[in-house]
This record gives structure tokens, C-alpha cells and sequence, in this order.
């Protein structure tokens, strides 16, 4: 009988540490950190859904009626940014010396979406800008 016991806790010991073993995994892999690699891969499938239809899979947008993201120079700022990735654009603005008088809707995006598609779009397509945190998105849309 204390054999079959000490068979069963074995057992029972080594199913724990195989489901510990799994769960840590998938915990690894929904990574929902502000390093700069993963927010940016993240962002790309954000980008694919949200964006890509006016301001195109490379970021060339169209030209004149949707503005480039690509080697742009104008995504340094990131308070305009979020507000217009959350609460949208309207009016005339000038990029790389076109203009553009499109409205862009506000895109219901979760503050991890919004770093996310940030940080891809502003190191995608020759641009290059340092991360995007999820704290700097809470504070930006809250308006501190």
C-alpha cells in the first residue's frame, strides 16, 4: 500500500510540474511587455486590421487623399499620435509637402494596441523612434 502511495504522489508531483510547465509558457508567449521588438510585432497585426486599407501595407498611403506613415518624420511626437490613433483627425494637414484634408475616425483600440501599432508604425518603413510604454499611452490619453 505505501508503494502505491508513494507511486500515486510521484505521479501527482510530476503532473503539477508538467501543468506549472505549461501555463508558464503561455504566459511567456501573450508577452504583453513595452520591449520594443515584441510591441512591434504585435503592432503589425493591429496595423493589418486597423490601418493598412487607407495608409496602405507599407505605409505609402495614397497619394492625396491618405496620408504616408512611411519616412515621414512627423510620428516623433507621441501625445499626437495617440490622440489621433484614439480620438481621430480632421482638417488640412501637410506631409512630406502634400496636402491631405481627410477625416481619420477615432479607432477604439485598447491602451496595449495603441503602443503596439505606435511603436510598429514608427519603427516600420525607415522610420525609427524609441518605445512607446503602455504607462506613457495611460498618461497621454488621459491628458497628463
Amino acid at each position: 500500500m505505501a508503494c502505491v502511495l508513494v507511486i500515486e504522489e510521484t505521479i501527482m508531483k510530476k503532473a503539477l510540474l508538467l501543468i506549472l510547465a505549461i501555463c508558464s509558457l503561455a504566459l511567456f508567449s501573450f508577452d504583453q511587455s513595452d520591449d520594443l521588438a515584441s510591441s512591434v510585432a504585435r503592432g503589425k497585426s493591429v496595423y493589418e486590421t486597423y490601418c493598412t486599407s487607407c495608409h496602405m501595407a507599407e505605409g505609402e498611403g495614397v497619394e492625396g487623399v491618405f496620408p504616408p506613415l512611411a519616412r515621414t518624420g512627423r510620428l516623433a511626437d507621441k501625445a499626437t499620435l495617440v490622440k489621433a490613433v484614439l480620438q481621430g483627425i480632421s482638417g488640412p494637414i501637410t506631409v512630406s509637402g502634400k496636402s491631405y484634408d481627410m477625416e481619420m475616425a477615432p479607432i477604439a483600440l485598447s491602451d496595449e494596441e495603441t503602443r503596439d501599432v505606435l511603436n510598429y508604425v514608427r519603427n516600420s518603413w525607415g522610420n525609427k523612434g524609441p518605445v512607446v510604454t503602455l504607462d506613457e499611452v495611460k498618461k497621454l490619453k488621459a491628458g497628463k
